[in-house]
């Protein structure tokens, strides 16, 4: 990757002071810290975040807090390509099986 030179930062606001209602902030900021990269000129996907260092800073705000993520990108050989959708090919698991929706129930999706 080509951004080993760049820091990218990206900050959101949660309207509260507990950490457990602060994902959707977190996630937002995550997000963007590879769009800002593939606006940097560098072709990234979200994958890219996997095995790298994120900083989080929490600072408190009147409302709730601000969560600021920061993202240094380390020297790495170039990302394999996106992995394919249901159109493209079968849907598997994290560990490479074959996806089952039903977890193996005879009893049809969702019951």
């Amino acid at each position: 990757m080509a951004t080993t030179d760049r820091k990218f930062t990206a900050t959101e606001e949660s309207t509260s002071k507990h950490p457990h209602d602060w994902g959707r902030a977190m996630s937002v900021a995550i997000c963007r810290l590879t769009d800002m990269a593939r606006e940097a000129g560098d072709p990234v996907h979200d994958e890219a975040l996997i095995g790298e260092d994120l900083h989080l800073f929490v600072e408190d705000t009147h409302d709730g807090v601000s969560i600021t993520m920061s993202w240094t990108p380390r020297e790495r050989a170039a990302l394999p390509p996106a992995t394919p959708t249901s159109e493209d090919g079968p849907e598997h698991g994290a560990s490479g099986e074959r996806f089952d929706p039903t977890g193996g129930s005879t009893a049809g999706l969702g019951q």
